[in-house]
């Protein structure tokens, strides 16, 4: 039997926009991304440029990602599965808010007293916790749960957001993903940190799930979250908070404008790097 091939997109982009290319990457649903330039072994083939190296789950998340780049790109394969666990070496043990430690299933941790320990394997699903936009909401959620909510979790990706919420005293958790992949790990990673009583996860659509949700967690991409926003805020408990990330520094004052024409008051703006998260709530 043949061994696996797996897809990696190279692009080559401008030194200065190295950073924001990489965070596109990420959001378009990349495992992991790996910069070269002048300084690196295997370096792009210009050194006032940048070649970043995305790997992919999946041939059609690559051409999806590639079919959103303005730089030039390509797809290319690796063969075998050593490729999959090199990201893994950059991912170390991070503490998120003042109570959360996130720790990678396949590194051990000393926690400090008051530490909330969120044990995180992603998988082949987004949210590792080392991604600006997954951080964001992990902070807020550190911030909004006091003991006793429920919670949803709209893009719920590796499930992280749910399962911290749980960690921290959330009553429930319910994650929706349109990507079926994403289920089990959500589920799987629930399981690890001894809340799966607690947490479920489907594909439903926003529009499909019932009631109303003390607190919603979208961290998808602004475009989409404008388009979703009658539904988010639908979802939305009357004194309840809507934490939104996934949005680049300039889209943030669109997005606060669409959930504002729904209803709901804007809170405040926080921000990492190139990142923006919006929290708005209903009065």
């Amino acid at each position: 039997m043949s061994e696996p091939r797996y897809p990696y997109v190279h692009v080559t982009v401008p030194a200065d926009d190295a950073e924001l290319v990489s965070d596109q990457l990420w959001t378009l649903g990349a495992q992991g991304v790996e910069e070269r330039d002048a300084t690196t072994m295997l370096r792009s083939e210009h050194d006032e440029q940048v070649l970043l190296v995305a790997s992919f789950a999946t041939d059609e998340d690559a051409h999806r990602a590639l079919a959103q780049l303005a730089h030039p790109a390509k797809i290319e394969h690796v063969v075998g599965d050593e490729w999959r666990d090199a990201w893994r070496e950059y991912f170390h043990p991070t503490k998120v808010g003042p109570r959360l430690l996130l720790r990678p299933s396949w590194r051990e941790v000393t926690p400090e007293p008051g530490d909330v320990v969120l044990t995180i394997d992603p998988g082949g699903a987004f949210g590792s916790g080392i991604h600006e936009t997954t951080r964001l909401v992990l902070a807020e959620v550190d911030a909004l749960v006091k003991g006793g909510e429920r919670v949803l979790d709209v893009g719920c990706g590796s499930g992280i957001l749910g399962v911290a919420a749980l960690l921290l005293g959330a009553s429930e958790a319910y994650g929706t993903d349109i990507d079926p992949t994403a289920i089990p790990v959500a589920l799987e990673n629930a399981q690890i940190n001894h809340v799966a009583d607690r947490f479920r996860a489907d594909t439903a659509d926003v529009s499909e799930v019932e009631g109303e949700w003390p607190i919603v967690l979208a961290n998808i991409q602004a475009p989409i979250l404008i388009e979703m926003a009658p539904h988010l805020a639908a979802r939305l408990a009357p004194g309840g908070a809507l934490v939104l990330s996934g949005i680049l520094s300039g889209q943030d004052e669109g997005v606060r404008e669409a959930f504002e024409a729904v209803g709901l008051r804007h809170l405040r703006t926080t921000s990492e790097n190139e990142w923006r998260g919006v929290i708005v709530a209903r009065s």
